[in-house]
């Protein structure tokens, strides 16, 4: 192509020498030289492209070649993989067997050593179920027997023994039933029977005392003798007419050992109320704080102030039910002895 351009340059400086170029033709001559130059610069782009082109193309086999590696890698990777798994997937087979017969081992143990256990509770619980029974019967313990039947419920929830199921919903409706009771603050109505026969003695009897109608021996007098002898004379004149206003609830004489025995049978009949209320008999307890109520307002005097609280305070003792009726219980019991025989029978 550079030829071609050194030939056209020569034609044209040949013309010029030898005669006048026509201005059209220089004009098509400076395009053609244009369009050749135009075309000569595409060409090198287009080689330039052509080359980068082939260089990605070499770089792109290249990474085609890499990830080929890649691949076959990844692929041996993958069938030594699944070659694991395959082997991991048959010893798991393998496993449900092997469970079924440690699951199996394992209840067998479990069975040997839960059902002493389950006999040990069960028998505490039934000492503990006795036990209270026997405290609400004979004692009206109601609170001790609550703590005891509480305590067997939370013995027998401690193992699961299904066997044991409506025992404890029975006892569930024992115990509901023993809460209802309004038991009686027995400590504090004994402290307040204690302080009656504390203060019994110094409550007056009714009548005058043998010991405050006789005068008193008197101080020695000053003087010679025989002005002692017309004193004392002088004062036996005068006792041998005594007159006292009385009333007519206190004419009455009473004698020391008469007052000693009234305070004492007192102090008996109040004994005898806070042995009922220790013991919790409402009938001797209401029969003594009667019989107490009585004697005061027989023997003592009822216009002192001691007098009066003390039968104020009988009154309201009397009103306390000290043995509130309770509810039978025992049927919680009675099934766990069924199940305790039953369990002995199947062991044996």
């Amino acid at each position: 192509m550079s030829t071609e351009i050194e030939t056209l340059a020569i034609d044209t400086h040949a013309r010029r020498a030898g005669r006048r170029v026509s201005p059209a033709l220089v004009g098509s001559v400076v395009v053609a030289l244009l369009l050749l130059a135009y075309g000569h610069w595409r060409f090198g782009a287009v080689d330039d492209r052509v080359d980068r082109l082939h260089k990605q193309v070499i770089e792109l086999r290249a990474a085609n070649d890499r990830l080929g590696g890649q691949i076959t890698t990844l692929a041996t990777r993958v069938e030594q993989s699944d070659a694991l798994i395959q082997k991991e997937i048959k010893s798991l087979r393998e496993i449900p067997p092997q469970l079924a017969e440690l699951g199996q081992s394992v209840a067998e143990l479990r069975s040997r050593t839960d059902a002493p256990q389950r006999t040990w509770v069960r028998a505490e619980a039934l000492y503990l179920l006795e036990l209270a029974e026997r405290r609400l019967r004979l004692e009206h313990d109601v609170p001790t027997a609550v703590a005891a039947m509480e305590s067997a419920d939370a013995r027998l929830a401690t193992v699961a023994d299904p066997a044991v199921g409506e025992v404890r919903r029975q006892l569930e409706l024992e115990l509901a039933a023993l809460r209802t009771v309004r038991v009686p603050d027995l400590p504090r109505v004994i402290a307040r029977i204690t302080t009656l026969e504390q203060q019994a003695s110094t409550w007056p009897v009714l009548g005058v005392p043998v010991g405050s109608a006789r005068r008193a021996p008197s101080a020695e007098l000053p003087g010679g003798v025989l002005q002692q002898a017309w004193h004392r004379m002088a004062q036996a004149l005068r006792d041998l007419v005594s007159l006292r206003r009385v009333e007519p609830s206190t004419v009455r004489l009473v004698t020391g050992e008469e007052e000693s025995l009234r305070r004492q049978h007192l102090d008996l009949l109040l004994f005898a109320a806070r042995l009922g209320a220790m013991q919790q008999d409402a009938g001797a307890f209401s029969q003594s704080l009667r019989s107490a109520d009585a004697w005061l307002a027989q023997y003592f005097d009822p216009t002192s102030p001691g007098v009066r609280a003390a039968r104020v305070e009988i009154g309201e003792l009397s009103s306390i039910d000290v043995e509130p009726p309770v509810p039978e219980i025992g049927a919680a019991a009675q099934i766990l002895q069924r199940v305790i025989r039953g369990g002995t029978t199947r062991g044996s």
